[in-house]
């Protein structure tokens, strides 16, 4: 069975996103995967987000997808638990506190936000979190420059604020990762949004994202306190979450989880901006403490991880390297398929009913792993599920092909596919796709093939 994940998750059944769903809007239709909100409840893993809900997994590697009767309540769900009740809120419209003994059950809604005045509130990004009293708590933000508060709710009635809010920190340009802008190059204002809490050690842990979930540079930063509702000092280890300049980026809005061998893992935003400004995935990767106590993400990470945290050691083998197809579209050219950047694709021409994308290594490598993401078309009013099928072979001597995963009668909803099998040498890696969502034509944005070099020697050149 496979024990290892890539980033971004192959996860089923990625909703189209609410803006697209708009009744005003007018323009190309997308899926949205944003805001995960992650939890561990009664031995399963369950996972909230922006646009649909809810996936459960057993092992935060298999998910599955479920319809329940809240399916999309708001921007960015919060989930939490309290007395073996689950309590959840959303954004904005969102701002309500439903509340299920299963999560896979029917959602009650108790009510409308209320703050201390007994007057209507309408909060952003908002983080439930329960205290080990069981005091629960809301940290939320209220808008740009607005910085982040928090709250404790009611115990009979979480719907009504037990307190006045405490408003814990502002933007600080002097935090380079807040500044506003794809390089945060803005100092004059930035969005602090996507709180998330974590208690660790008898601190507790703030966690926030900025400075917009549209920049490549959004982020994770973090505030330490002894009391969930502060005073708060910010992490001299900040942000703790960023882009490495490669394919994964726009790593904020986190939500971290505590696995049934006591690790955590954090989920957060991917970002890609294909279709739209908000167009967005998931991610993870494991959460430690250095010898100060702080808290960091180990990531993002880019090749597969297993689930204990640790490293594969497989490197990205395909990137840059010569490809040949057996059709292509102009100005989306076979080589956009292993550029190993999220917002360029390849796409056959229309009348190649295989489309075939081969990749030389350049030399022999044993290959155990490749993630294919498939560009996808979406006509409104007539969204197909993202069922792909393809193969993909391995040969040593560009004759004698043999498969490495076949996946020509999966029925996976999803254009995000990671396929893991039994180290295979190989010197060349062919991808053929043999069945899209409504025929449309086959786009690649990313084939990447996973390994390490053979005791076998180097062949041709250094390009």
């Amino acid at each position: 069975m496979n024990d290892t994940y890539c980033n971004p998750l192959a996860i089923p059944g990625i909703p189209v996103s609410r803006v697209a769903l708009n009744p005003e809007y007018r323009g190309p239709w997308w899926r949205e995967f944003g805001d995960p909100s992650v939890i561990r409840f009664k031995g399963m893993y369950y996972l909230f987000a922006s646009c649909a809900m809810v996936w459960s997994s057993p092992d935060l590697i298999r998910w599955q997808k479920h319809e329940i009767n809240l399916n999309d309540v708001g921007w960015a769900p919060a989930v939490a638990e309290k007395g073996g009740r689950l309590y959840l809120t959303a954004s904005w419209e969102g701002s309500r506190i439903w509340t299920a003994a299963d999560p896979l059950g029917h959602w009650e809604c108790l009510g409308e936000i209320r703050d201390e005045k007994g007057e209507h509130l309408s909060w952003a990004d908002p983080a439930l979190f329960t205290d080990a009293d069981g005091t629960m708590y809301c940290y939320y933000s209220l808008g740009v420059n607005r910085g982040l508060r928090g709250v404790p709710l009611c115990s009979g009635d979480p719907t009504r604020f037990a307190a006045a809010p405490t408003c814990f920190f502002e933007f600080n340009p002097d935090h380079w990762w807040e500044r506003f802008g794809e390089c945060n190059q803005n100092p004059y204002f930035s969005h602090l949004e996507g709180a998330s809490m974590t208690r660790h050690g008898g601190r507790y842990y703030l966690q926030y994202s900025a400075a917009g979930a549209e920049w490549r540079n959004y982020s994770v930063g973090c505030y330490v306190a002894d009391h969930p509702l502060g005073p708060f000092t910010p992490q001299k280890r900040n942000p703790v979450l960023i882009q490495r300049g490669g394919m994964i980026n726009g790593c904020g809005h986190n939500s971290i989880v505590e696995d049934e061998q006591g690790r955590l893992w954090c989920f957060y935003t991917i970002l890609m901006r294909r279709f739209r400004g908000l167009e967005r995935r998931i991610g993870m990767d494991p959460v430690h403490f250095d010898e100060n106590g702080e808290l960091y993400v180990d990531g993002p990470s880019e090749t597969p991880v297993r689930i204990d945290g640790t490293p594969t050691g497989r490197l990205l083998l395909s990137a840059g390297q010569p490809v040949e197809a057996s059709s292509f579209r102009t100005d989306h050219e076979p080589d956009l398929a292993l550029d190993n950047y999220i917002r360029t694709y390849y796409e056959a021409a229309p009348e190649d009913p295989a489309p075939t994308l081969t990749v030389d290594l350049l030399g022999k490598f044993d290959v155990a792993a490749v993630r294919v993401i498939f560009h996808e078309k979406l006509t409104p009013h007539e969204v197909l599920p993202a069922r792909f099928r393809f193969l993909v072979e391995g040969t040593l001597d560009g004759e004698t092909w043999f498969p490495l995963a076949d996946c020509r009668g999966k029925t996976f909803d999803g254009h995000i596919r990671y396929e893991t099998f039994e180290p295979r040498s190989v010197v060349k890696v062919r991808l053929t796709v043999t069945g899209t969502p409504g025929g449309q034509p086959a786009g690649v944005v990313d084939f990447a093939v996973f390994g390490n070099a053979s005791e076998a020697g180097y062949r041709g050149e250094p390009r």
